[in-house]
């Protein structure tokens, strides 16, 4: 720019000494408009290619390697043309039996499903369902003064466990997500996961009962081996 306010003094100082004529043809001269610089793609984030886990691998049929997002496009054009989605709430997926055989639960939502997904890209993160992602939540209006304080009550059905199983979660009744997140604190305060693979878990004797007596279990597994532990349902004033 500096070069180019210089050049634009010497013009017009040869366009002072210059006859009329010559004065036209160089008004008629415009100055190119700067180019503009192209960006360049990172190719990180969720379009970055990461590995897979083998049930995932051997479900897509795409190989080992796969970005987050071809993941998930691939997994909806499947749920469409199985026509997996609940009539009453399109938000709702129900697993057919291909699905449920990798992720390990019979439905999640449009909300949930990346949770389900993560577990199964490296570096495969568990699936923790005790935070609700499922809805976005519902603004109330602020009610009296005084009463800003109150806490509402849970709306989950708590259960009767069973001893094996309360001799894990330390509690003898608890509502099913809560029975969930238990096990995953005794599992990672006891380092039951299997370091090369984070999504298996080597149970120990105390595990190992509540798991049919399997010695080693995945975090999609686990759900079909609990829910025998969950004997009756409760009243919600029994669960303090």
């Amino acid at each position: 720019e500096i070069l180019d306010s210089l050049n634009n003094q010497d013009d017009e100082e040869e366009e002072e000494s210059e006859s009329s004529s010559e004065e036209e043809e160089s008004s008629d001269e415009e100055p190119e408009p700067p180019k503009k610089k192209a960006r360049r793609s990172t190719g990180g984030g969720l379009s970055a290619v990461k590995e897979i886990s083998d049930d995932l691998s051997k479900f897509l049929g795409k190989g080992k390697q796969m970005a987050r997002t071809e993941v998930v496009k691939s997994l909806w054009d499947y749920i469409k043309e199985h026509d997996l989605q609940n009539p009453k709430d399109k938000r709702e997926i129900l697993l057919d039996k291909r699905m449920r055989k990798v992720f390990g639960t019979d439905k999640f939502t449009m909300f949930t499903m990346n949770k389900y997904v993560g577990a199964h890209i490296h570096p495969f993160t568990p699936v923790d369902l005790t935070k609700n992602t499922t809805t976005p939540k519902k603004t109330t209006p602020r009610g009296k003064k005084g009463q800003a304080g109150k806490k509402k009550q849970g709306t989950q059905t708590p259960w009767r466990l069973s001893k094996t199983l309360s001799k894990v979660v330390g509690k003898d009744i608890l509502p099913r997500p809560q029975v969930t997140q238990a096990l995953w604190v005794y599992i990672k305060e006891h380092g039951l996961q299997n370091p090369d693979d984070r999504r298996e878990i080597l149970c120990d004797d105390a595990l190992k009962a509540v798991m049919g007596g399997e010695s080693k279990v995945t975090m999609f597994s686990m759900n079909k081996y609990v829910t025998p532990h969950m004997i009756a349902k409760c009243d919600k004033s029994e669960y303090v």
